[in-house]
């Protein structure tokens, strides 16, 4: 496995950050006032603008950096475990206890990537066995769900999240992938697993493996 040397891709941000870049994305425009952030957000406005989300400006309004806006807003919120943990197929934590829409959206695009991680782990094509409200949580989100039949010759459910192919099982409701270019899907295209291992085992056929 020495010479494959994977990169770890970040494909989460706090979810107060998901949820202002959420807002900044809808609203069309790039000049907020301070409440109106922190209603978006429900939180502080620290962690944004040390990310270079926002920038205050002298006259006490913020400006958005719209296209990193758009990049956050691609990616997955940081969402607490309670939140997306079910308990005898109820969840453990109220989504109606989150008083502002966007931190609700990030709640149920996180709830929605666990539900395909569980499924993905329990069936190699899932796409029919998904709820439909999931489905349409992901989509909302640009995130292309499909059944992929990889190197490996393993069939398993992949999800496209910008030129992210992640391979999706119980471990990426947290963990960072692990990636490697896949050109076979396009000049950009990484294949991510997550675990070393578990990309090592899609990408290389049974026949090339060492034999122990």
């Amino acid at each position: 496995m020495a010479e494959l040397n994977p990169q770890v891709k970040q494909i989460r941000v706090p979810a107060s950050v998901w949820a202002m870049a959420h807002h900044i994305v809808k609203s069309g425009k790039d000049a907020f006032s301070q409440s109106e952030l922190k209603d978006a957000s429900c939180g502080t406005l620290d962690t944004a603008l040390a990310l270079g989300l926002i920038v205050k400006l002298d006259n006490g309004l913020y400006k958005a950096n719209v296209e990193l806006a758009k990049f956050y807003a691609s990616l997955l919120p940081k969402v607490p475990k309670a939140y997306i943990a079910e308990r005898k197929g109820r969840f453990r934590v109220s989504e109606a206890k989150v008083p502002c829409k966007e931190r609700q959206e990030a709640i149920k695009l996180a709830r929605a990537w666990a539900k395909l991680a569980e499924c993905a782990e329990e069936h190699a094509d899932c796409e029919e066995e998904l709820p439909k409200d999931v489905i349409e949580v992901l989509e909302r989100h640009g995130i292309e769900v499909r059944s992929m039949t990889l190197p490996s010759g393993a069939k398993a459910v992949v999800a496209k999240l910008l030129n992210y192919y992640i391979v999706m099982d119980w471990l990426m409701v947290k963990n960072s992938p692990k990636c490697l270019r896949f050109p076979q899907l396009g000049p950009d295209a990484m294949l991510c697993a997550s675990t070393r291992e578990k990309l090592y085992w899609y990408l290389v056929p049974l026949a090339l493996r060492p034999q122990n």
